[in-house]
């Protein structure tokens, strides 16, 4: 035990300020140990905390090392030293465990030369880069910006008791003495998920031995759990005349897309050793392929709109009755048991996955929003209560399920009266453009980059009000193909007509990404130019979007329409949901359980994208196997068949 105090003891000696010899540095950094962490300090009331004894110096000495030391990297805007986590949970004295303390040194007139000498104003955030806005990592709320180190200390101390002039706080303190719990409701899900999973077992295990015996069923229900069917169904790629299969790559292309931009969201507010590097990195334009990618959601508004007017104006011609009250059960049935499944994760059970220094992220991210805002996310109206959005990412649900509750107020006088539904549609997009114009122009909003974040998101990024456009020119579409669809008349263009619409459409999908970098960049503020790019670039993506489906559909989608309906995008499409709901909390609770610092590049992004990318399609298929496949054989079973609902048994993914 002695020779490794004495080993311990030179390796503080050469890496911080606990031996008397002089630091080589300069001035600042004999004031920035001995004035901001305080080494001898936190030493001295450490060892008066533990009895002075062989192991009570060996656990004093542990929790020193897994501290804070002199952070490299701080002219480069390394603003962490995570300093070692496990090391500092794992010890154990007596009745004394060892309690991690995440700190920050906020900007205050005594710290205001410690930024002026680093280079690093504390007075503004960290480099803007909110894909989908919500509070991350560093930048959980006013209190956390700044600098960020820490200590190991003993269990029994409170944050405030740590001296030194970083802000302390028991919510970014983790411990094995106050290590949480199973909850009742934790208990609850647990059961909750073992009742479906004896459920999927015994319908399985039937499932088989009706295959080896050459028997069919009793009933389709004694097998609606079982893997090996609804396995098959996933798995399957079908085909046929009705089928729009250039949707399916759009949609699988545009989930990875959104998977992507939630993936650098997160990187870019995790514990980075180059913040500086981020800076520069958002100058460069070719990197609006990242920052731009919001408009992957507006794709899935225009598909929206699109398979809504098309698939009930083909139930219509089959003599369907239409009946609204299915039309809406329907809906709700299919997204909301998968839904309530990932918010009993999220609310009881996402706390326990892991643990590390910036695991409280996931606290105040992923659980705490479902304390507060659970059932206004399951009643589809949290983008109007904002009190917590239960899986951060299911506001896209609610304007998208509000979408469709309004929806009969177009579908049916399309139907009876199509100049007038269409009338109504051309005022509608006009309105998508004018109302996002009239807010961001009186809020003076600004650019999801360069705005502020929370009003922007309120008043603008996830209100219906504001991002129906898209939808709206889905719906034309939908119409426009249900025509050509019916008529059996091939559309008739020049192969000239053909390349200059490919050029034109290809290219206004190329601007509407590339569009906001001005803006983004602008030196002062341009109230005008951000209002209208508010106001046209989501219904300019969903025009040129429409105009691309519009010639696969039309049999003058050559190579692209081949690429776009490969078998392997309707397998991913069939998960886009399931995706959606699971993609966001592994990428989260990846980012939030890492213990050392991590330097920001593409490449070292997109190593990160496709292991969440792959972990994230393995368990989308069994939420898809579990809650998505099942219910659409019980609800076949429970409202009969030959409704409207029926004619749509094919749920269109979310993002």
């Amino acid at each position: 035990m002695s020779s490794n105090v004495v080993v311990l003891s030179l390796l503080l000696c050469f890496s911080s300020a606990f031996c008397n010899t002089e630091l080589n540095y300069d001035t600042v950094y004999h004031e920035y140990v001995n004035e901001v962490i305080q080494f001898e300090a936190i030493k001295e009331k450490i060892q008066r905390s533990l009895l002075d004894i062989d192991e009570g110096t060996w656990v004093a000495l542990q929790m020193l090392d897994a501290s804070t030391k002199i952070p490299s990297g701080l002219l480069q805007g390394n603003v962490f030293d995570l300093g070692n986590f496990d090391e500092c949970y794992a010890i154990k004295y007596e009745d004394i465990y060892g309690k991690y303390c995440l700190g920050t040194l906020q900007m205050t007139l005594p710290t205001q030369k410690y930024f002026d000498v680093f280079k690093f104003n504390n007075t503004q955030r960290r480099p803007k880069f909110n894909i989908h806005p919500q509070p991350r990592l560093a930048d959980l709320s006013e209190e956390y910006i700044g600098y960020h180190f820490a200590a190991c200390v003993p269990s029994n101390w409170s944050a405030s008791d740590i001296p030194g002039l970083l802000t302390y706080t028991e919510d970014m303190c983790y411990s094995k003495a106050t290590e949480p719990e199973l909850s009742p409701g934790a208990i609850g899900t647990i059961v909750v998920l073992s009742l479906f999973l004896a459920a999927i077992v015994a319908s399985t295990a039937f499932d088989i031995f009706l295959h080896y015996t050459n028997k069919e069923p009793p009933h389709e229900l004694f097998i609606s759990f079982s893997v090996l069917t609804n396995g098959r169904k996933i798995f399957k790629s079908t085909t046929n005349p009705d089928q729009l299969l250039c949707l399916n790559g759009i949609k699988a292309i545009s989930m990875m897309w959104v998977i992507i931009g939630h993936e650098y969201s997160n990187a870019l507010d995790a514990p980075l050793s180059n913040v500086l590097d981020v800076v520069e990195w958002q100058q460069n334009s070719a990197n609006m392929f990242i920052m731009g990618a919001t408009v992957s959601v507006d794709t899935f508004f225009v598909v929206g709109g699109l398979v809504t007017v098309y698939t009930f104006l083909k139930s219509m011609d089959k003599g369907v009755k239409f009946n609204i009250i299915l039309y809406y059960i329907h809906r709700y049935l299919r997204l909301t048991p998968a839904l309530v499944i990932m918010s009993l994760i999220h609310l009881y059970l996402l706390n326990q996955f892991a643990n590390g220094p910036l695991w409280n992220v996931v606290d105040v991210i992923l659980v705490e929003t479902c304390e507060e805002g659970w059932w206004s996310t399951l009643l589809y109206i949290t983008n109007y209560v904002q009190r917590g959005i239960c899986v951060p990412q299911a506001w896209y649900l609610s304007v998208d399920m509000q979408l469709y509750v309004l929806s009969p107020i177009i579908l049916i006088p399309l139907w009876r009266w199509p100049k007038i539904g269409l009338g109504a549609l051309g005022l509608l997009a006009v309105a998508g453009c004018v109302v996002p114009f009239a807010i961001g122009y009186s809020e003076n909003l600004g650019t999801m980059m360069t705005g502020d974040t929370t009003k922007y998101m309120n008043d603008y990024y996830i209100q219906t009000y504001t991002r129906f456009g898209p939808y709206v020119i889905g719906m034309i579409l939908g119409y426009v193909l249900y025509k050509i669809k019916k008529s059996e008349r091939k559309v008739r263009l020049s192969r000239l007509t053909t390349c200059i619409l490919w050029l034109f459409f290809l290219t206004g999908l190329t601007a509407c990404v590339y569009a906001g970098f001005p803006l983004d960049v602008a030196k002062e503020e341009d109230r005008w130019g951000n209002s209208m790019f508010l106001a046209f670039n989501r219904p300019a993506w969903a025009v040129a979007l429409s105009g691309v489906i519009f010639l696969c559909v039309a049999g003058y989608g050559g190579p692209i329409d081949k690429f776009l309906s490969l078998p392997i995008f309707q397998f991913l499409t069939k998960l886009s949901y399931s995706m959606y709901l699971v993609h966001y909390a592994v990428i989260t609770v990846r980012y939030s359980a890492m213990r050392n610092l991590w330097k920001f590049s593409d490449i070292a992004v997109m190593h990160a994208f496709w292991g969440d990318f792959i972990f994230t399609l393995f368990l989308s298929l069994i939420l898809s196997l579990s809650f998505e496949s099942p219910i659409i054989i019980l609800e076949k079973y429970i409202f009969g068949r030959g409704t409207a609902t029926q004619v749509q048994q094919k749920k269109k993914p979310e993002v």
